[in-house]
């Protein structure tokens, strides 16, 4: 591999496509415990006619995205269609409400009809549109005719005008909530029926990245609008923040609608006793994106390829504590530096670096917080999620329960 492909597959925000990038994916299952792609993917599969709906949450860093496509791959492989949908990629995400959500949604399901060639007759989604473009005083062209089309102009108008925003969202509570709501069940009726036509089992919708939302629009789009999201007539998965699982508990449980939380790895346990089976995964992580043409099972007899030697990828592995992004941009930092194989001498120079900065972030509060943290019994708060998200705290789990570390107390 050349220099640069070795830094766009060491990249933390580098998602795994399993159909193109399968040699870069490690199963990490037996680290984290717990299956969580077979588990979500069962669900669908025992139901192939009744949609279902899925919340999967975890930490910052889990791999929530990466196993997500690793589900849309199993899931096609079964006879799925699949579409999966990274919400950051068609709107900001402080803009993110349930009827921005609901008209990329549709605007994903009528691409993927339209894009055949075949004619879809549908009745409630045009009115509903007609009455969005009317409020929004959209003035009709003649080069945009599909209802696809129609959706990305209102989302692209959405977006250059705060104020259209919060003016749909009041529009919501009034006249536009049931017209969506009845149009969003024709679009994937029609969907789903076209699909089964063709021989696939039905359509699943994976909607990612909404784990990055703030606790008023979790809120609003789980909370006050979850009975809406249920009105999708397919199968239905969304990320959530892990904050919000608290802060929902009342609203989510009542519902049977639990959401499935995917653990982070169990590289060590409470007594920083390493555990073998997660090092040697991890091992696998970094080699796979290094050397992604060798066999796995040959990959540890080439690591002076990449590494010094193995002390200096288990060193790489242990500072991680599990967290996979953090792990790649440290093998990132290093990569940037120099070329494989990787000396100890540079890799201390990129940790030594690294938490010179993190330390550079820490105030009084903070500390304080730290010691509180890995001192107390686990508890999820806006300052322990905001610590972990500034790669100052861990969490861990077992089968005991969750605790968190951190490398600064």
């Amino acid at each position: 591999m050349s220099n640069l492909e070795f830094l766009h597959a060491c990249n933390a925000s580098f998602s795994i496509c399993l159909q193109k990038e399968a040699s870069y994916y490690i199963d990490l299952a037996p680290a984290r415990g717990e299956n969580v792609v077979k588990r979500m993917r069962r669900a669908i599969a025992l139901s192939p006619n009744k949609p279902t709906y899925q919340l999967l949450s975890g930490h910052i860093g889990s791999g929530k995205s990466t196993e997500l496509l690793r589900l849309k791959f199993e899931l096609e492989q079964q006879g799925f269609a699949v579409i999966y949908c990274a919400v950051d990629q068609h709107l900001q995400l402080h803009e993110v409400g349930l009827a921005e959500l609901w008209l990329v949604i549709l605007k994903l399901i009528l691409q993927q009809l339209e894009s055949k060639g075949d004619s879809i007759s549908l009745t409630y989604l045009p009115n509903a549109i007609a009455e969005i473009e009317k409020w929004m005083r959209i003035i009709p062209s003649i080069n945009i005719t599909t209802s696809g089309q129609r959706l990305q102009r209102i989302l692209q108008t959405l977006q250059d005008n705060g104020q259209n925003r919060r003016q749909l969202h009041r529009h919501m509570e009034t006249r536009l909530t049931n017209l969506l709501i009845v149009a969003i069940e024709e679009v994937t009726g029609v969907a789903v029926d076209r699909i089964k036509q063709t021989g696939k089992k039905g359509l699943v919708i994976l909607v990612d990245n909404l784990d990055r939302l703030s606790i008023e629009q979790s809120d609003q789009i789980f909370g006050k609008g979850s009975k809406y999201l249920r009105q999708f007539q397919c199968h239905t998965i969304y990320t959530l923040q892990l904050l919000a699982i608290t802060h929902l508990s009342e609203q989510l449980q009542p519902k049977g609608t639990a959401p499935i939380v995917l653990p982070n790895l169990q590289l060590c346990d409470r007594n920083n006793v390493v555990n073998p089976e997660s090092l040697n995964l991890l091992r696998q992580v970094v080699l796979a994106r290094m050397l992604p043409n060798i066999a796995p099972e040959l990959r540890l007899d080439q690591v002076t390829d990449c590494f010094e030697n193995l002390e200096t990828l288990d060193r790489l592995c242990l500072a991680s504590r599990g967290h996979l992004p953090y792990l790649l941009s440290l093998l990132q930092g290093c990569l940037q530096s120099q070329d494989p194989p990787i000396r100890l001498e540079l890799l201390n120079q990129v940790l030594d670096s690294d938490r010179t900065t993190r330390l550079s972030t820490i105030r009084d509060r903070d500390r304080q917080a730290l010691h509180e943290c890995v001192t107390s019994d686990y508890a999820l708060t806006p300052e322990t999620i905001n610590l972990c998200r500034r790669l100052l705290l861990f969490a861990h789990h077992d089968n005991q329960g969750y605790w968190f570390s951190s490398p600064f107390i």
